[in-house]
């Protein structure tokens, strides 16, 4: 398929729908390996009769031996006009010309012509959810925009209106008949979704239409010979059209051919002698199409099947329906010509299904689920991905709709209990058919907005992009995922980045401030895991999330935060900068919460903040720059670690400049005399008790007294401190190393906030009482440190609580009221009516930071409880850490004494 459609292969590739089948008899594929599957498609309805039927081959063969000429224009074509005589003869009145083609969308163009030379009119009235083929003309009166926009369609010429609306059609011929050559419309709409009209709406618009001079075409080609179990609605209900289109079951399942089939009162010179077809009027396909119409005559009962087939196919459908209540929400047909319809799924039950019908994949995920675990091959309308098409061959049988009906079941099951796991698996390989479902539906948790009235007022909207940092996150928002192995997950992160989509996986309508007025909105899903949003080209990734700022922008979001590792690899949102919407990466609040979250944590073991070592691991990151900046003002004892990876010399020389920054704030912005400053200022004083460090007195007085400092000129201040530090013998007030083995066991607070997927921090070298506050995606701190450490506090950071118990569904699998600091500083911003993006480049400003927190306090968005691995921290867990902290300290105090007495 790559070399024939890439677009359809990448959709059918992804659903593992990308079958190649070997044979086909009847309604029965087979693959390679001879695996069968039941067909209900029928190529859209173009498979009448299933594949390869016996008498139809026949005539072919017959063809054959006769030698019988297939192409001959202009001479007459005898097959062709035997076919004309048969097609014309199904109709009423003087529908008596046939102008064969070879697709039911060349038959439309041949329609609008003929009707264009007859009139000398040009517009072509439609419906909305028509479809009419996808030529150039046919297109342009088809009612679905999704198919028109590439391609520039002139709407003008093409006017539509709601379908089955007499009331609409009158009005538009009222004020437009003049310039309408004819209205074409389907007796019964298939792509638009198998919509019926009322029974007298066509004969009723036929009448109105030709009361203004308006010629009727009744466009048959989804509905004609047998799908609805008539030679034509058209025949049946006895409808005087002028003109009438067949196509799809015309070629017997086996050749392309149609027919456009007009009054010969429309017939003129201007159409016949300058509309010609080569491979039109063709003997061979014509005697195809002939063998077929005989099949059906040589069948007495064969319509009368075809509507028993159906109507039991939809009876047994509307049990389901019944059976499995929110299921299933229309079933819509008339003989085997069916639609399906499921009921949306929200992030109330899944962040997954959500994302997944957002942009379009819930019907192919279902066709693929049926196909690779029932062997059932069905597929969903192009244009209405939550509805799944259903058109088996003529002649199906009663056990092949009960088949299909008892795979449903176990389907309409798996729906019903939300048992999502059950119907990805196959993507992962795994194509059991289901034997037990899991009832999920307690695991259920509502959409939850504020509560407003006619006094609040929408002052802000706002989108959020997020992801999958690990594995962890897809059981948290889609609970059956449970129960898949973590190499499971692994692959449905890496098959779900294969999509390289952007979709809406929850509007929230109402999040109140302060004032009482609210902002409104959206989650939108980006489809890639921790690893593939890093691994992935950066052209794809970048094209995806643009994607997704530009739905939020079609939402109407006026700011857009950037999730997870959405700023990573926009580069801190600097990509997104042409994008034209106020942009933040949620930064800021990240780290203000997650600050203080330490300090609670510490408050909790009775650290004492001022004199213990505080340790920032990936301090040359957005986060934990900043971070390094805030803690400085706590401690005076500080370190940061970078990364070692492969140019380590530069990552130190990086922490190096941060220091500097750090110890530049702390004697120029800093006005309280604590932390890092007072460290500072206490050793300078003894300094200059000496007259051994006049060179660097002078250097550092010089930003103590006058602190002017510009972006191009930043001073060097970390040497002469340093050189002061180590002349008098005093600890230096910010370490900073590439080596985090060699710093941890010093460190008594530590914030992680890396881009690492790995959970890196050793568990043997953290210190005994230690608190972490680890705000990376995923961790960085393991389960390991979690069973093996207890005497150590892990907590969760950048959590908030918010006033009004609010929840995005499944809430990224958060308590309801709270919520990741990154989304709450989009939600602020949004609140405040903001036009200035924050965190661009990873760049933030302590002006920024004090006016996030200023906002925070305002509207009341404050620390959630404390939290450690997706629970919160109890009374009781602080006891049991500072009891294992005795244990701890009393086996290590142990351990030196023993070594001491073997030493002796």
């Amino acid at each position: 398929m790559k070399t024939i459609n890439p677009s359809i292969s990448k959709i059918m590739t992804i659903f593992h729908m990308d079958k190649t089948y070997m044979k086909g008899r009847r309604n029965r594929l087979y693959d390679a390996n001879e695996t069968e599957y039941v067909d209900y498609t029928s190529q859209y309805g173009a498979l009448p009769l299933g594949y390869n039927p016996e008498e139809i081959w026949r005539s072919i063969k017959t063809f054959k031996e006769n030698q019988y000429p297939s192409l001959c224009q202009p001479s007459a074509p005898f097959f062709a006009e035997e076919l004309a005589i048969q097609l014309t003869n199904l109709f009423v009145d003087d529908l008596n010309i046939c102008t064969f083609a070879q697709s039911g969308a060349e038959s439309v163009e041949a329609a609008i012509k003929l009707a264009r030379a007859y009139s000398k009119k040009e517009k072509i009235l439609s419906c909305h959810k028509s479809f009419h083929g996808k030529t150039l003309g046919a297109l342009s009166a088809t009612g679905q925009k999704v198919y028109q926009e590439p391609f520039f369609i002139h709407h003008d010429s093409y006017p539509k209106i709601p379908y089955n609306d007499l009331q609409s059609l009158s009005e538009v011929l009222k004020t437009s008949g003049d310039e309408i050559a004819a209205f074409i419309v389907e007796p019964i709409q298939g792509e638009g979704g198998v919509n019926i009209p009322d029974a007298e709406y066509l004969s009723t618009a036929i009448a109105l239409c030709h009361s203004y001079d308006v010629l009727v075409i009744v466009d048959e080609i989804q509905t004609g010979l047998g799908r609805v179990g008539n030679w034509a609605v058209t025949s049946e209900e006895k409808l005087l059209p002028d003109i009438v289109l067949l196509s799809k079951a015309l070629g017997g399942g086996l050749v392309p051919i149609a027919a456009c089939i007009s009054r010969e009162v429309l017939w003129t010179d201007r159409f016949g002698l300058n509309h010609s077809s080569t491979f039109a009027n063709n003997n061979f396909t014509s005697s195809v199409s002939l063998s077929f119409i005989q099949a059906i005559k040589n069948q007495d009962d064969f319509f009368e099947n075809v509507k028993e087939r159906g109507n039991e196919l939809r009876e047994k459908l509307d049990q389901l329906k019944e059976k499995w209540p929110g299921v299933i929400k229309g079933i819509r047909g008339r003989g085997l010509l069916c639609a399906i319809e499921f009921e949306q799924i929200d992030a109330s039950d899944s962040f997954e299904m959500a994302n997944l019908i957002s942009f379009g994949g819930y019907g192919y995920m279902i066709s693929g689920y049926l196909l690779n675990v029932h062997h059932i091959r069905i597929v969903p309308f192009l244009n209405d991905p939550l509805t799944l098409r259903m058109q088996p061959p003529l002649n199906v049988d009663r056990c092949d709709i009960d088949y299909f009906c008892e795979a449903f079941d176990r389907l309409c099951e798996i729906l019903y209990k939300k048992d999502f796991y059950l119907l990805y698996r196959y993507t992962v390989g795994d194509c059991r058919i289901p034997v037990e479902v899991r009832n999920y539906r307690d695991r259920n948790l509502p959409i939850l907005s504020s509560m407003i009235d006619e006094t609040s007022h929408l002052v802000g909207s706002f989108a959020f992009l997020c992801h999958y940092p690990s594995t962890n996150d897809l059981i948290k928002n889609t609970p059956s995922f449970e129960q898949f192995s973590e190499e499971e997950l692994k692959d449905i992160l890496k098959w779900e980045a294969d999509f390289s989509g952007a979709g809406v996986i929850c509007k929230l309508p109402a999040i109140k401030g302060a004032d009482g007025n609210y902002a409104e909105g959206w989650l939108i899903g980006i489809t890639y895991g921790g690893e593939e949003i890093l691994d992935r080209p950066k052209e794809e990734v970048l094209r995806t999330i643009k994607d997704g700022v530009q739905l939020a922008k079609e939402l109407g979001a006026d700011v857009i935060g950037l999730g997870a590792y959405t700023s990573i690899v926009t580069r801190g949102g600097y990509d997104l900068l042409d994008e034209g919407v106020t942009l933040t990466t949620g930064n800021t609040l990240t780290m203000i919460n997650a600050t203080e979250a330490m300090l609670k944590g510490a408050h909790l073991l009775e650290h004492t903040i001022a004199d213990s070592t505080i340790g920032v691991i990936g301090a040359n990151g957005a986060i934990g720059r900043i971070g390094s900046y805030l803690l400085a003002r706590k401690t005076s004892k500080l370190t940061l670690i970078g990364k070692n990876g492969n140019n380590p010399v530069a990552n130190y020389n990086r922490l190096k400049k941060l220091a500097n920054g750090i110890y530049l704030d702390c004697l120029t912005e800093c006005k309280e005399n604590t932390g890092i400053r007072k460290r500072l200022l206490d050793v300078l004083h003894m300094a200059r008790w000496t007259d051994q460090f006049e060179e660097e007195l002078s250097i550092l007085d010089t930003w103590l007294e006058s602190p002017t400092i510009t972006k191009s000129s930043l001073p060097n201040v970390i040497d002469p401190i340093e050189r002061i530090f180590e002349a008098l013998n005093e600890p230096i007030p910010i370490r900073y190393s590439v080596y985090l083995e060699e710093e941890l066991a010093d460190m008594d607070i530590i914030l992680t906030a890396t881009s690492s997927m790995s959970e890196f921090v050793p568990v043997h070298l953290i210190k005994a009482g230690a608190v972490i506050c680890d705000v990376s995606q995923p961790p960085n701190v393991g389960r390991d440190v979690q069973k093996e450490r207890k005497d150590v506090l892990i907590i969760e950071g950048g959590l908030v609580q918010y006033a009004d118990p609010i929840r995005f569904g499944q809430n990224l699998g958060y308590d309801a009221g709270q919520n990741l600091a990154c989304l709450s500083e989009t939600m602020l911003l949004s609140l405040d009516q903001a036009n200035k993006s924050y965190g661009i480049g990873g760049r933030i400003r302590m002006e920024d930071v004090y006016y996030i927190q200023r906002l925070a306090e305002k509207h009341q968005f404050r620390l959630a409880d404390l939290q450690s691995f997706g629970k919160k921290v109890t009374d009781e867990d602080i006891l049991n850490i500072r009891a294992e902290i005795v244990l701890r300290q009393e086996a290590n105090a142990y351990s030196s004494s023993t070594i001491k007495e073997a030493g002796k």
